[in-house]
């Protein structure tokens, strides 16, 4: 971690600031983008159209309705908390007001190499100081195995929550109840950490919990549809009939995004090129060059995904390729241009390049391969979707087929839909384990495709959801500070709370 002056500046780099502003657009205005900058103002209010002299109409305000940082309001604080990502803002508003990156960092010490002329000194951190490190994840799957210990990751999580309510939100956690979006999958130990750090260390009144499959939903103003969560660390597949979430029939598999990532490490090692001054030549390229933000920016910015399909499974599904044979495989069907990425180094606050990364265009079409290619260990997105559809009950599977929604961050690759769709239908014809389903391939349709479901971008739709929840005060399972013991609700202890009950 480093000190900074003012303790009350936003650190540089470390998140998306996203303003709110008023829109006074008329209605019939071309639709804004849908990237979280972008997305149309909170209380948007339509122009006032014109009337006639007899007519009185209602004066309109178009000032946006802020909530107060005293907390004075009846706001909720939403938290989609994620192991790259923490998204945060108020209830009620269309778009989070941060989505901040997770750094790798001591909490408790920085060196400080300047102090007082010394050479430099190891100093205490206090509320001034941010984390400073590589871009990582802040959570695993397998919380059990966390490398440092259950009590560092407490320290990581309060640390951001803290920075997110007194630096980003300006607001005191005292006086706001907490709206968490949830994964079904979250493990409970995570989730009962979240909650000390808010009870605890914050001293939020209550924390509401909300899935976040059904939140993302909402945003699409349907109850019922199969969604489709393709996040970093693994893919999960949850169908929800009338706004009931059908955990029975949830299905995950681990080709996800850092699936993506790491494959992307692997074919820029293998098939890769730099040009590192005064050299001309193209040289192979280090590991060490590759780091985790390196590669996000890479994934974020020139990877898609192909909407063609090179090979013909015999399965339905695409077999995983291996990496060595991946360039005889694509290479000369790969119509993409390859791309020049500057690879630079930080020292004394500066920014200097070093070389220049020659990322191959085969590469940028067909890293995102990874997703489609399952086997029986590991099930690809397509077949992951299918074999949710055949756990549902008969009469569930068409209105649940007739109503996808893709969420996560990973699906917001180009062409990620088109290609999801393509594969959806090949296994549907061709794989025997799905036959029963074929029928269903005359009625696969996106939500994303209709008028309601383009509104918000995908990777933020769990959180609108959750800003939908909270400005509604709609019931969802909260738990008070005054409630709390240590234990919060979860859908896989419900039943067991429920028989320790009767029992005594």
């Amino acid at each position: 971690m480093e000190e900074e002056s003012n303790s009350s500046s936003v650190p540089s780099g470390s998140t998306v600031d996203i303003n709110v502003t008023s829109s006074t657009q008329q209605t019939t205005e071309a639709p804004r983008s849908t990237t979280p900058n972008t997305l149309p103002g909170r209380n948007a209010s339509p122009s006032q159209n014109s009337t006639s002299s007899n007519t009185l109409v209602p004066p309109v305000t178009t000032l946006p309705r802020r909530p107060s940082i005293y907390g004075t309001g009846e706001d909720r604080i939403v938290l989609d908390i994620g192991s790259l990502y923490i998204k945060a803002g108020f209830s009620g508003e269309s778009r989070p007001r941060h989505i901040v990156p997770v750094y790798a960092g001591n909490m408790k010490v920085h060196w400080d190499p300047d102090f007082n002329g010394s050479g430099g000194v190891v100093k205490a951190c206090g509320e001034s100081c941010r984390v400073v490190g590589e871009f990582a994840e802040l959570f695993d799957l397998e919380i059990g195995n966390y490398p440092d210990g259950l009590d560092v990751l407490y320290d990581r999580l309060a640390h951001y929550l803290r920075e997110i309510y007194f630096r980003y939100l300006l607001t005191d956690p005292k006086q706001r109840k907490v709206v968490l979006c949830e994964s079904p999958m979250l493990p409970l130990k995570l989730k009962q950490l979240i909650a000390k750090v808010l009870f605890e260390n914050l001293q939020v009144p209550s924390i509401s919990f909300a899935p976040s499959h059904m939140l993302a939903l909402l945003t699409t103003g349907c109850t019922t549809g199969l969604v489709i969560d393709v996040g970093h660390l693994e893919t999960t597949v949850l169908p929800t009939f009338s706004a009931r979430p059908l955990t029975p029939y949830i299905r995950t598999t681990p080709l996800a995004g850092r699936a993506l990532t790491k494959r992307l490490k692997e074919l820029l090692s293998t098939f890769g090129s730099m040009i590192i001054p005064p050299s001309t030549k193209e040289a192979p390229v280090h590991a060490k060059y590759l780091t985790p933000a390196v590669l996000e920016d890479i994934k974020t910015r020139f990877i898609f995904v192909s909407p063609i399909m090179v090979s013909a499974a015999s399965i339905g599904i695409a077999e995983k390729t291996e990496v060595e044979d991946m360039e005889n495989k694509y290479a000369s069907v790969s119509s993409a241009t390859n791309v020049s990425y500057p690879i630079t180094i930080s020292k004394s606050g500066r920014e200097r390049q070093i070389g220049t990364l020659i990322v191959p265009g085969w590469i940028r079409e067909r890293c995102a391969e990874v997703l489609f290619e399952g086997d029986e260990d590991e099930a690809s997105v397509v077949g992951c979707a299918l074999e949710c559809l055949l756990k549902t009950p008969i009469h569930l599977r068409r209105p649940l087929a007739s109503a996808i929604l893709l969420v996560g961050g990973t699906t917001l690759l180009p062409n990620f839909q088109s290609r999801f769709g393509q594969e959806l239908l090949r296994a549907l014809h061709t794989d025997r384990r799905f036959k029963s389903l074929s029928g269903l391939a005359d009625h696969i349709e996106f939500l994303e495709d209709s008028g309601s479901g383009k509104v918000f971008v995908a990777n933020c739709r769990a959180w609108v959801g959750g800003s939908l929840i909270g400005s509604l005060k709609s019931t969802v399972v909260e738990i008070s500070k005054d409630k709390y013991a240590g234990q919060v609700p979860d859908w896989t202890t419900a039943n067991l709370s429920k028989s320790d009950d009767s029992d005594e």
